[in-house]
């Protein structure tokens, strides 16, 4: 299958952007500049056209201030073909576009690109929230229907904490049965997906130079096979707490480096050697499951110090066929080069002109929107 390819992005009003129009070429496309300049915020409005996923807790923050609404756009190309996919944000909603068209997240290309970033060290060192948040991620692009499944989920144990909180033990029976349906579906795919994730990570760790051994684990609190139990037997705990204390929603995924807990006693430097092995089998598993590579966000790649780990993450790359990698210096290896100053990017190495948006380009783009 040919690789989904980004042949263009457009933004307006996205957070400290200036509206343009960014081409980008096969190979690794670079862009540097200093701290603040907009690297990471073009970065991220790539990964929210290409996959439709956000993690910022407002969508209202992507919003550039004094303006209402923000619009990213994105041009793919595939064995020929063209498709554009669009992104518009206000008062607080996402609205989703394919070739014109209102589509759910589930319905971009799911294995369409992986984020690499500084910060992904707190999926080692962070909190049970954050690696659930990884894990839910990745699994809703391998599977729409498990995306589709949590959302389920999350509502019943939404609604559930309302009945609990309000005392409703009675309204318990009907609550604990769907959840117990949606909960152990989305338990047996975490453990199916897990198995295959384990073994790229363990693989990307060792070639990154770790001498011990990454291994990862689901800790739960149930089972399949004892989940209405569960429910049952804490049920005045969880009426005195008013909140679901069991299922896939307060689970760990555990990351252990030569048999212990890597959160604990794993040094700053093996943290990010895990983080890296973590993304790594992210773009390994996403290629295999849809056969085809996804493209590579490398974000700062300069803040990566050791020589061991930077040389991996440029060898990681050169061996896509689209990576878009940002640092505070030139990129090594790269077809192309962007120097990133206060939201605006301008072409090295000549691809399509200036990047600048002319005024009929940006009136276009707000037509669209």
């Amino acid at each position: 299958m040919d690789p989904v390819r980004l042949e263009s992005l457009s933004t307006l009003n996205y957070r400290n952007l200036a509206p343009c129009t960014l081409r980008f070429g096969a190979g690794v496309t670079g862009v540097f500049g200093e701290n603040g300049a907009g690297k990471t915020n073009l970065l991220e409005a790539i990964y929210l056209a290409l996959t439709g996923q956000t993690d910022v807790g407002r969508l209202e923050q992507l919003v550039q201030s004094g303006e209402s609404e923000a619009y990213v756009r994105a041009d793919l190309e595939s064995g020929g073909s063209l498709s554009v996919q669009e992104v518009g944000l206000g008062r607080g909603r996402r609205q989703l576009k394919v070739d014109g068209v209102r589509v759910r997240a589930g319905d971009l290309p799911r294995g369409s690109a992986v984020w690499i970033r500084p910060e992904d060290s707190e999926l080692v060192f962070g909190s049970p929230t954050l690696r659930r948040a990884y894990l839910d991620s990745l699994l809703s692009r391998l599977s729409a229907r498990y995306g589709q499944q949590l959302g389920r989920y999350e509502r019943t144990v939404s609604q559930r904490n309302a009945a609990l909180k309000g005392g409703e033990a009675w309204a318990m029976a009907v609550w604990d049965d769907a959840l117990v349906k949606l909960g152990t579906e989305i338990i047996t795919f975490r453990r199916r997906a897990l198995t295959r994730l384990g073994e790229l990570a363990t693989d990307a760790n060792a070639a990154l130079g770790s001498r011990k051994t990454l291994e990862l684990k689901l800790l739960e609190t149930t089972t399949p096979e004892t989940y209405a139990a569960d429910l049952t037997g804490r049920r005045a705990e969880e009426l005195a707490r008013g909140s679901t204390v069991s299922g896939p929603h307060r689970d760990d995924l555990v990351l252990t480096l030569g048999g212990f807990s890597a959160s604990e006693y794993a040094s700053r430097g093996e943290g990010r050697t895990v983080a890296l092995a973590l993304r790594r089998a992210e773009l390994e598993l996403l290629a295999e499951r849809f056969g085809e590579q996804p493209v590579l966000l490398i974000d700062d790649f300069s803040a990566e110090l050791d020589p061991g780990r930077r040389a991996f993450l440029l060898e990681l790359a050169a061996g896509v066929p689209q990576a878009i990698v940002t640092g505070t210096e030139r990129p090594p290896g790269a077809a192309a080069q962007y120097w990133a100053q206060s939201g605006r990017f301008t072409p090295l190495d000549p691809l399509d002109g200036p990047l600048d948006m002319k005024p009929e380009k940006k009136a276009e783009l707000e037509e669209v929107h």
